[in-house]
């Protein structure tokens, strides 16, 4: 079985944006969710444990510090990217820009090998600032995104999740395996779709990176590798994911 592409770690929960497609947003159970609208920290030590585990397990994709939050809310993000290299690994992020200045970039230049930064403000400040940001940057990689609709989740409002589903219930799923996500509870979860952990795949570091990924995991991706597969479970039966 091959291993993860992406190692997401969750280094923050919160997020400063409300945007009505997300599933933070979404979400009908506001109690299950109500972690991300706190301010809850991935402790350092987890996230050094998790890098050491990647690396003797002969992990050799990239390392994401962001997952469904916005990663620049967390001040030690400049450090942890710092981290990530010295156990000789790439970190990434996904952002949405609006906490960028010329001061954070310099902490963050050379520190990340690419930042995607998708804009969501209006016109004219979008264009603006998609000119800008890159202009902040010498060593890292910009990606700007400012196509910035979201797409479809579970429990979006902005399109017909549950003809999706239907549509694609019989398809393949390949989600779980690309990534190895750990959130910012030490939780893990399946795909992008598992915003609050749908499947009960265990805490990290209670449970070891190897065991989940070869044990549990292993077991569930080969399910949803199959056509029909997601017959197995009804969350994966409801995804509008082709």
């Amino acid at each position: 079985m091959n291993l993860f592409n992406w190692l997401d770690l969750e280094t923050i929960s919160t997020c400063n944006r409300t945007c009505p497609t997300c599933i933070r947003n979404s979400h009908p159970d506001r109690e299950a969710i109500k972690s991300w609208f706190e301010l809850h920290y991935l402790d350092e030590g987890i996230i050094k444990e998790a890098l050491i585990q990647a690396r003797e397990i002969g992990f050799e994709g990239g390392i994401r510090l962001s997952h469904y939050n916005e990663p620049t809310m967390d001040e030690r993000l400049p450090d942890l990217a710092r981290l990530v290299q010295s156990y000789g690994y790439k970190a990434y992020i996904n952002t949405d820009g609006d906490f960028i200045t010329p001061e954070l970039a310099e902490k963050l230049d050379g520190a990340f090998e690419e930042i995607i930064v998708t804009l969501y403000m209006k016109e004219p400040k979008k264009s603006e600032r998609a000119a800008w940001i890159p202009t902040l940057f010498k060593e890292t990689k910009i990606q700007i995104i400012t196509m910035s609709d979201h797409i479809p989740s579970h429990f979006s409002p902005k399109f017909d999740v549950a003809g999706m589903a239907r549509a694609y219930v019989e398809n393949p799923c390949i989600e779980p395996a690309m990534r190895c996500i750990i959130n910012h509870k030490g939780q893990f979860t399946l795909c992008c779709e598992d915003v609050v952990g749908n499947f009960d795949l265990g805490t990290f570091p209670e449970t070891s990176i190897k065991d989940y990924w070869f044990g549990k995991h292993a077991e569930i991706e080969m399910k949803l590798s199959q056509p029909g597969g997601r017959h197995w479970h009804s969350y994966c039966e409801a995804c509008p994911k082709s």
